[in-house]
């Protein structure tokens, strides 16, 4: 086998793992979870969350790859040979995510585009909403409704993709010097964000909004439940991406403190953003008195129509700080997006032995071909299925299936032996407990009660026929797909001795 490229060295390796966990999510779904979940208060299960299940699953990833030197199929293949199939879905989980985390991006460089003209559509809120939904989606009736490959989510889609395939196809080299401007430059702007915010009449309402102690929530198992998910949806574990990072340092690198200082990041990020954003929705609030449960909103109704019409309410600079949150966001997208396209290049590349350049391609000219309905008015309506039926099922059984594979079958105990050799933070019989039972059942509970929700009502209302085919279909693709790599073997695995 040819030699394994490797990080330049262990600081490149965490700007990589926190630029790949840092993403849209810390700007549009933290605050206003934690804002409809507790608030101060929602802070308490959040970092409970991130001890008993963030960092010790990002343990467990950077273990599986630094030790096995190669992607989820090949880490999760060398515990028990029947889990490849558990790695190729991961991997797969990742393929399909960037698929269409990249139309997201597409509407990015879209707003980016109009932001000179933000003072006119963004004038309110309904001038904002029929601008995200009329002149950038073109939103149809429902997800069977696709009307045409619109002409501007296309070069949005083709940008995106170029962008990304050029990055990665120069190499980790490459990926580190990207890094050293994409990864601090966000927390610069949003810092840039949050002084002006500050500095705006009616901030200190968003703000009482986004951090006054709900205590009673904490009774609440919905608000454990949200928080564990925040944890979840945050951390990129579960993707192989993790995996697929830590396969290209040393076998002696320091395992518990580099998990810990990108969970941390990742979270101080989500926390600071959510200050940033909620210092502007509170001045926006009392600036055209609509309530804070009205402006407080998650997902993109929040970076696409709520905070642009908050932002053209600005007294000066409009368009300078328009242009700042979108370029904060395509950053964060950005980084976000090469690593999952890093995650089923480098899977390609160790399974069929081809060149990072070759795999590269192929995933970047598949992901973007697949995408195609996403560019159509139907576009947001396939998102969201697919986003709630990959994050739900398919990402959550690849962690509980991780957590029992360490703790069980390998044996936490000599995984912990493993790690220790070199650990600046010792593990033991805490993190054994944790990924052998907590984080499991936590898991498998969060899956089980999604499922009974299924069950009582299709997701968001949507017709049952749109659910069965995208929902259920991709994960069957996922499986289908993942089970044909697994049962084919090459060369490259039999020299993994995983076949």
């Amino acid at each position: 086998m040819a030699e394994r490229e490797h990080w330049k060295n262990r600081s490149i390796f965490i700007m990589a793992a926190v630029g790949s966990a840092i993403g849209l999510g810390n700007m549009w779904r933290f605050p206003y979870i934690a804002a409809q979940n507790g608030g101060g208060a929602f802070l308490i299960p959040y970092m409970t969350a991130l001890l008993t299940a963030g960092i010790p699953l990002m343990i467990i990833e950077y273990g599986l790859g630094i030790r096995t030197q190669g992607s989820a199929h090949i880490a999760l293949g060398k515990i028990r040979k029947p889990l490849r199939f558990i790695g190729w879905m991961a991997i797969l989980c990742a393929l399909f995510i960037n698929i269409y985390y990249c139309i997201v991006l597409g509407w990015t460089w879209n707003f980016l585009l109009a932001s000179p003209d933000i003072a006119v559509w963004g004038a309110d809120l309904a001038a904002s909403k029929a601008h995200f939904f009329t002149d950038i989606l073109h939103i149809s009736e429902g997800p069977w409704q696709f009307g045409t490959i619109y002409p501007n989510l296309l070069w949005g889609l083709v940008t995106t993709w170029v962008v990304i395939w050029a990055i990665i196809r120069s190499g980790l080299s490459g990926i580190g010097k990207v890094l050293l401007f994409t990864v601090p430059l966000p927390v610069i702007l949003v810092l840039i964000l949050l002084v002006r915010g500050l500095t705006l009449e009616g901030s200190a309402t968003g703000l009482n909004h986004y951090l006054t102690p709900d205590w009673g929530r904490l009774t609440d198992y919905h608000v454990w439940l949200a928080a564990y998910g925040q944890i979840f949806f945050s951390l990129s574990v579960g993707f192989g991406t993790m995996i697929a990072y830590a396969s290209f340092m040393p076998e002696d690198t320091e395992l518990p403190n580099s998990a810990a200082i990108t969970s941390f990041s990742n979270c101080c990020f989500s926390f600071l953003a959510g200050l940033a954003v909620f210092s502007v929705l509170g001045y926006f609030a009392v600036a055209t008195n609509v309530p804070m449960t009205e402006v407080s909103q998650a997902g993109p109704g929040l970076a696409f129509i709520v905070y642009p019409a908050a932002l053209a309410k600005l007294p000066v600079y409009v368009t300078f700080f328009g242009a700042l949150f979108l370029i904060t966001l395509l950053l964060l997208g950005i980084d976000s997006a090469f690593s999952l396209l890093e995650t089923v290049s480098a899977a390609l590349s160790d399974k069929f032995g081809i060149t990072r350049s070759v795999s590269t391609t192929i995933t970047a000219v598949f992901s973007f071909l697949a995408g195609l309905p996403l560019a159509t008015g139907a576009g947001i309506y396939w998102l969201d299925i697919m986003d709630h039926f990959i994050m739900s099922y398919a990402i959550t059984t690849v962690a509980i299936v991780e957590c029992l594979a360490v703790g069980w079958i390998l044996g936490a105990k000599n995984f912990a032996a493993e790690v220790n050799r070199t650990a600046e933070i010792k593990i033991g019989p805490i993190f054994s407990f944790i990924i052998r039972f907590l984080t499991p059942a936590i898991l498998g509970y969060s899956v089980i009660r999604t499922f009974v929700d299924e069950m009582q009502a299709p997701y968001e209302g949507y017709p049952p026929s749109a659910v069965f085919a995208i929902g259920l279909g991709t994960l069957a693709l996922i499986v289908i797909i993942g089970a044909v790599l697994t049962l084919v073997p090459t060369k490259s695995d039999r020299e993994n001795g995983i076949v």
